[in-house]
């Protein structure tokens, strides 16, 4: 592949979790690559808008209303791609649910149930269902956090959803790999995005003009897109049951609790 052709040229790729945030730019920018991208997203109308966008721009795309939690729901945007592009090249699980702030003594266990149904079982579901149909070559990557390789005090139920996800990928590397497909997850740290209430807007910038993210700062879902984009793509061939930390170095040192801090 030479340097001007498209990454994902002829390719279909399926985004979930893509109505907004990581999820809405990296399925923009697989478009912009030439992919062909099912928008998968639990809000209609908000996959509708992404897809819409894609083809304004001139990309090919359609949207499903999806629930990662629920095994039909997997299995009808992985049939629908392959009926509409004829195979299923790439996968970027990236549906998440972060919950609330909770007393792990004292916390809703519906909540704690919601976050593992999406987080863990969705991606769970959508590896086995993607792995149906797609044939070697292919590449799945999971979204999963910088919360998953490091506990988190005001949310631990996210974090153990995370834990888990990291695992299920590193555990499904060896199977996938038989059969010439790579799984690995991307871990990010803070990240502009509605699901942690901060309205984003589009940098209009190109991807390799991004703004480093400084430390302390939050990262912008483009930046996340990027590191989608090149796990799913045959540039990382040698990358396989990764956990690729991506959080502006938000867990590079150690950060003493309060009372350390102000000690004499």
């Amino acid at each position: 592949m030479s340097p001007s052709e498209p990454w994902f040229g002829g390719k279909s790729v399926i985004v979930t979790g893509a109505g907004s945030g990581i999820g809405r730019a990296a399925a923009r920018r697989f478009a912009q690559e030439g992919a062909r991208v099912c928008v998968a997203d639990l809000q209609s109308t908000a996959a509708q808008s992404v897809a819409r966008e894609i083809v304004a721009s001139g990309g090919d795309a359609f949207a499903i209303t999806a629930d990662v939690a629920q095994e039909a729901d997997n299995l009808e945007m992985v049939n629908e791609t392959v009926q509409r592009y004829g195979a299923l090249d790439a996968v970027f699980l990236n549906a998440g649910f972060g919950g609330w702030a909770m007393n792990p003594l004292e916390g809703d266990l519906a909540e704690f149930d919601r976050i593992m149904a999406i987080n863990l079982r969705g991606c769970y579901l959508g590896v086995r269902s993607a792995m149906r149909v797609m044939a070697s070559g292919g590449a799945i990557v999971v979204t999963a956090s910088a919360g998953g390789l490091v506990g988190v005090r005001s949310n631990p139920a996210y974090a153990a959803s995370k834990h888990a996800v990291v695992g299920l990928v590193r555990s499904f590397a060896p199977t996938l790999a038989e059969r010439g497909v790579r799984i690995n997850a991307l871990c990010p740290g803070g990240v502009r995005t509605p699901m942690v209430g901060i309205a984003t807007e589009d940098l209009d910038v190109a991807p390799d003009a991004l703004p480093m993210v400084r430390y302390g700062e939050r990262a912008h879902p483009a930046h996340m897109a990027e590191v989608a984009l090149f796990l799913a793509s045959s540039r990382s061939a040698g990358v396989n049951g990764a956990a690729m930390l991506a959080d502006g170095a938000q867990t590079s040192v150690l950060a003493p609790p309060t009372a350390l801090r102000t000690s004499t």
